[in-house]
Parts: structure tokens; C-alpha cells; sequence
């Protein structure tokens, strides 16, 4: 069921019966709640991307003493090799994946700005900006 909210009023209030029981949902509630998410998603993202730097800094730190293992006044860091072993389905015969192959089910929420810097139109935009930033400077310095 998609719920659209086409209108420029944040105070649309739908009315639904939903398994015989009359229900109202506020979008304005939702709206503030899916904000929140939409910020926290970019939060995420430039904090994994910080996470990756700090990670390569200390790994090239690591090499670089040539331990595995260090230790600060506040931290503790351990570097080991793991191994995850998979099968592909494509890999087995039908009868043996049938036998073994294990099934699980969950809810899975896909989330997408429509508007905002991290919506696909305000991305578009960022690059745009970035690119016209770039020309410039080369432009500038051909003189």
C-alpha cells in the first residue's frame, strides 16, 4: 500500500479503516520522523567515511611499526586476519542447496530523501556546483 502525500499542507490527517478498525495518521508526525532520519543517514555516511580514514591511519601506523597489537594510555587496538567462507547457490546442485540452504525473513525499509541536499535532485545539484568550481579554477589558472 503506498500512502501519498501530494499536498503542500504538512497537516493533512488521513482517515482509513485498516482491519475494521478506524485509524489517523498525521503526516506531520511522520514527516518530522522521516527528517530525523534523512539527517542521521547523512550523519552515518560522512562518519563511516571518518571511521575508513582513522582506520587506514592506524593500519599504516601498524605496518609501519610492524605489531599487530598496540596500546595506549586510552587505547587498545588489535589487528587479525579473519575468514568468512560462503557458498553460492549458482555453485551447488539443486538438491543439495534445497537440503541445506537456511531462510530467513525480515523487514526491510527503503528510505529515500526527495528533497534537500541529500535528495538525488540536490545531489545532481552538489556535483553540478563542484564542477562548475573546477572549470573555474583551471580557467583561472590558464590566465
Amino acid at each position: 500500500i503506498w500512502i501519498n502525500d501530494l499536498s503542500k499542507s504538512y497537516s493533512l490527517l488521513l482517515q482509513t479503516t485498516v482491519a475494521g478498525i478506524a485509524m489517523s495518521l498525521d503526516f506531520t508526525e511522520i514527516d518530522g520522523v522521516l527528517d530525523k532520519w534523512n539527517w542521521a543517514k547523512g550523519e552515518e555516511a560522512a562518519m563511516k567515511k571518518k571511521i575508513e580514514e582513522c582506520k587506514t591511519k592506524v593500519e599504516a601506523f601498524l605496518v609501519k611499526a610492524g605489531v599487530t597489537n598496540l596500546l595506549t594510555a586510552k587505547y587498545k587496538v588489535e589487528k587479525r586476519m579473519q575468514q568468512r567462507e560462503s557458498v553460492s547457490k549458482k555453485d551447488l546442485p539443486a538438491d543439495i542447496w534445497s537440503q541445506y540452504a537456511k531462510t530467513s525473513e525480515f523487514a526491510v525499509l527503503a528510505f529515500t530523501a526527495l528533497t534537500g541536499k541529500r535528495s538525488a535532485a540536490g545531489k545532481a545539484k552538489a556535483k553540478a556546483k563542484a564542477a562548475a568550481k573546477v572549470k573555474a579554477k583551471a580557467k583561472g589558472k590558464g590566465k
